[in-house]
């Protein structure tokens, strides 16, 4: 009897996207004739391949634009445009969307994002959010009725200011010009802000599961600034110019210092902060917001077997990481669940499969090779882990 599979899985960083890895578990497991039938729903909470992913699930349109990179930069990123009518009931409840019309979807790491740069490339001090605003400004333009932006992956760290920039909020120096780039570096120049002809936006709706506030020692330059680029020093420094410039942006909104604190605000540098400032913002987790999109709990239901899996299986993968909430999904739904992921830690593996019987976890990273041959051949890897396991005779 033919077994029904589901194959949900996040990306390998550096190595396979989500899309990939769910297409060679498909590939495998039907190469034997009869045996397993896989549905797949690749995953994002938010990063790369966010818009690639929810426009194809619901046969949305991907339309190009020109927006500057962090570094101000011209580079060519894909909007996808969903019409209302074609997402589940259980999105656009989830989104509370009406039921016609067209959504927006945006994704800041193919537009800002830290994969984009070179390792000495990456300076939060000179990354700037202005692109991100550049493609709200143009989806206002396409006339949609909402916008839904994945922030995840970025290398930025400027409270939005670069997004407000290209959205109609001017960052006047001394001499009274207007600062054309407003990354970090500039801000000692900023003596106000200033509100022009301000792009009016539709609901705008950001998927993120960071809940880190926007200062202090759990906010966005002191967690995230190593990997963008900052030593201890400089994120020290930063974190003084970011305090200033929210006593600037002070002048203007009366609650600033209660968005600053708010969860979520020190996600992706504060963009979602600053955007927030200017506009009417809902943050929603990222898997619960796949989950809806892709009605995950019908295929959960539907399905004999769940296949899940990402780069590195750890501790962080049971704070909410999608592979981890689809492994509590099918326990309470009674499914025998598989993880395969590139590596996987130990004591993790034995908390999980402790607590769920049905939960068997496997790393299809090979032993005894280097980190470079993993990651390059991790394709290879993973279809002879696969085989090993679902074909054991």
């Amino acid at each position: 009897m033919t077994q029904k599979v589901l194959a949900a899985f996040d990306k390998c960083k550096d190595s396979l996207a989500a899309s990939e890895l769910c297409k060679l578990t498909q590939d495998t497991l039907e190469s034997r004739v009869g045996q397993y039938a896989v549905d797949i729903v690749p995953l994002s909470d938010g990063g790369e391949g966010f818009v690639q992913i929810l426009t194809t699930e619901v046969k949305g349109e991907f339309i190009p634009f020109y927006a500057s990179d962090s570094l101000g930069k011209k580079k060519e990123v894909q909007i996808g445009v969903c019409k209302l009518s074609n997402l589940s009931v259980l999105a656009k409840d989830f989104l509370k969307l009406p039921d016609e019309g067209k959504i927006g979807i945006i994704e800041m790491a193919s537009i800002v994002g830290l994969a984009d740069l070179k390792v000495e490339e990456r300076n939060a001090w000179k990354t700037s959010s202005k692109g991100v605003g550049e493609v709200l400004a143009f989806c206002a333009s396409l006339k949609l009725d909402a916008i839904l932006l994945g922030i995840g992956g970025s290398s930025t760290n400027d409270m939005g200011v670069g997004a407000l920039k290209s959205l109609g909020f001017e960052f006047i120096d001394s001499t009274g010009h207007s600062i054309s780039f407003p990354s970090p570096e500039t801000w000692s120049s900023v003596s106000k802000i200033q509100a022009g002809c301000m792009v009016s936006l539709p609901p705008l709706t950001i998927a993120c599961d960071v809940r880190n506030p926007l200062l202090g020692p759990m906010g966005a330059t002191h967690q995230f600034g190593k990997q963008k680029g900052l030593d201890s020093d400089a994120r020290d420094c930063l974190e003084k110019k970011m305090e200033e410039m929210l006593a600037l942006m002070g002048t203007m909104f009366s609650d600033v210092a209660v968005s600053a604190k708010a969860e979520g605000s020190g996600a992706a540098g504060g963009i979602g902060f600053g955007l927030g400032l200017a506009y009417k913002v809902n943050f929603v987790p990222g898997f619960d917001l796949i989950s809806s999109w892709c009605d995950i709990p019908s295929k959960i239901r539907r399905c004999d077997i769940l296949i899940t899996g990402e780069g590195r299986f750890d501790k962080t993968s049971m704070q909410g990481k999608a592979p981890f909430e689809l492994i509590r999904k099918a326990h309470q739904a009674g499914k025998k669940t598989y993880v395969f992921a590139g590596s996987v830690e130990e004591e993790t593996k034995k908390i999980c499969e402790k607590e769920y019987a049905s939960l068997e976890i496997y790393e299809f990273g090979k032993l005894g090779v280097t980190l470079e041959d993993k990651l390059t051949n991790a394709s290879s890897h993973l279809i002879s882990s696969l085989n090993d396991v679902m074909f054991p005779n």
